[in-house]
């Protein structure tokens, strides 16, 4: 444990492991992934939805969140004493506890899940508001959608082939096993829809699904070209997200401003005095990958999961922060909050910091900062 007074979590999930989607089976990769029965009876899922596997590792997530917060010691004051910081009994203490998920089976149910590795047997409120009245989760803002739709599609038609064709013995190798033609890079653009896929991209999410849950695929696949697959598709996502600053902004939304204005709430609250009102002391949110890459680039993080390229969040990545009040280490009559950023997933022991000891006015200015530079708000 740390030194500083713990007075706040909160935390941001990506869903759990899906089966791949049904437009897989009828577009990008139609040899391996044939119909949405065959993915059914692959994945003990139905296309889009939770497999058992994703199901496990959000309870898993859930479990950690409660070994790390309702069972571990932590201080409640400054360097006073340790006690628990959250309640075990989440019937009379449910003030101390907020979920919210974004809408969407896949985030919903991986709250659900979260939740049961938390309290068993226990049902909770679980918030949910429709996505285009959602500005933290429902990424890309929803008054962004049609700008973001041209920004990704733009990118694509300019820069998506171009890539592409640096990486033509992946490529290739691909469109073989897959049956499929990638030339061109082709992309999923619904009208209207917000954030449009590269087949590429929906290729290696559905063997990602595969290899993780233990679904046989052809031998042709092996680690080195998954892997290979794995850095390309990334970095596709990466450009056609993020190449323009304005694409962190617009993904993340109104996420970050949420997030700090909840921590900020505490700034006139004097050592030892309750929490603010209506304020828990836990925040659990479930999300879709784009959101968490938009705060890795507002905020100058990368994940470094093992075999994974540095700065991809895989399902059940679990971005945490925790709010301190700690001790001025040159005035100890005066005390000042700090932020504690972690990240952390169902394979690791423990969490690695993503940002260490940064004051809630720092923080503050740094997301500040990034929108004033790429024209935000």
């Amino acid at each position: 444990p740390i030194s500083g007074e713990l007075l706040m979590v909160q935390t941001l999930t990506r869903h759990g492991e899906r089966a791949p989607d049904k437009i897989v089976s009828k577009q990008s990769c139609r040899s391996i992934f044939k119909s949405a029965k065959d993915i059914l009876q692959k994945f003990n899922a139905a296309p889009g939805r939770l497999t058992p596997q994703g199901i496990t590792h959000m309870r898993e997530v859930g479990a950690y969140i409660k070994e790390r917060y309702v069972e571990g010691l932590h201080w409640d004051g400054i360097g006073k004493d340790m006690n628990k910081f959250l309640n075990t009994d989440y019937q009379t203490h449910q003030d101390e506890w907020e979920f919210v998920a974004r809408a969407g089976y896949r985030q919903q149910r991986s709250m659900a899940a979260i939740v049961e590795g938390i309290f068993p047997f226990t049902p909770v409120p679980i918030s949910v508001s429709p996505r285009t009245e959602d500005p933290a989760l429902g990424g890309p803002a929803p008054a962004c959608g049609s700008r973001t739709a041209k920004m990704i599609v733009d990118w694509h038609k300019v820069k998506g082939w171009e890539m592409l064709k640096q990486h033509i013995d992946v490529v290739e190798a691909i469109e073989t096993i897959c049956d499929v033609n990638l030339t061109g890079n082709p992309v999923n653009a619904e009208p209207g829809g917000p954030n449009p896929h590269a087949w590429i991209g929906d290729i290696s999410d559905s063997l990602d699904s595969a290899f993780a849950c233990g679904v046989p695929v052809p031998s042709e696949v092996t680690p080195e070209l998954h892997k290979d697959l794995t850095k390309l598709a990334f970095d596709v996502q990466e450009g056609s997200h993020y190449d323009d600053p304005q694409g962190a902004i617009m993904f993340a939304g109104e996420f970050p401003e949420q997030l700090l204005s909840y921590f900020e709430r505490f700034n006139d609250i004097p050592e030892g005095k309750n929490r603010p009102k209506k304020t828990p002391k836990a925040r659990l949110f479930s999300c879709s990958r784009e959101l968490m890459y938009g705060l890795e680039k507002l905020f100058g993080w990368k994940t470094e999961i093992k075999g994974q390229p540095k700065g991809r969040v895989v399902s059940a990545t679990t971005f945490i922060w925790e709010l301190h009040r700690e001790q001025d280490i040159f005035d100890p009559s005066k005390t000042g909050l700090l932020v504690r950023t972690y990240y952390w997933q169902p394979e690791m022991d423990e969490p690695v910091l993503l940002q260490n000891d940064v004051s809630l006015e720092t923080y503050r200015q740094r997301y500040e900062d990034y929108l004033s530079k790429h024209g935000g708000k």
